[in-house]
């Protein structure tokens, strides 16, 4: 199910709105991957979904999913693997 993208929020199908302010695409995608991350959906270790899947969900481009793994992975949420996928970091104090 392709998400819905309008000026007030991305729309993810029956999942969830995310909120859409003045944020670019990446600040919104990264804001709620980290919700989702801190809400325990994927374990440490635990394969998130695909670049494209990703890009999918939110109705965003591989791009920019890529880039929003990239800060999460500088900010020790994810561990990008090259050719493996991206992985659920150990959160701090667990």
């Amino acid at each position: 199910m392709r998400a819905v993208r309008s000026r007030r929020a991305i729309t993810c199908g029956n999942d969830h709105d995310v909120p859409r302010g003045p944020e670019r695409p990446y600040e919104i995608v990264a804001a709620d991957l980290r919700r989702r991350i801190a809400a325990g959906e994927w374990q440490p270790s635990e394969a998130l979904p695909t670049v494209a899947a990703l890009a999918e969900h939110y109705g965003v481009s591989k791009a920019t999913v890529t880039r929003t793994l990239r800060i999460l992975a500088d900010e020790g949420l994810v561990r990008v693997v090259p050719r493996w996928g991206t992985f659920a970091a150990e959160m701090p104090g667990t």
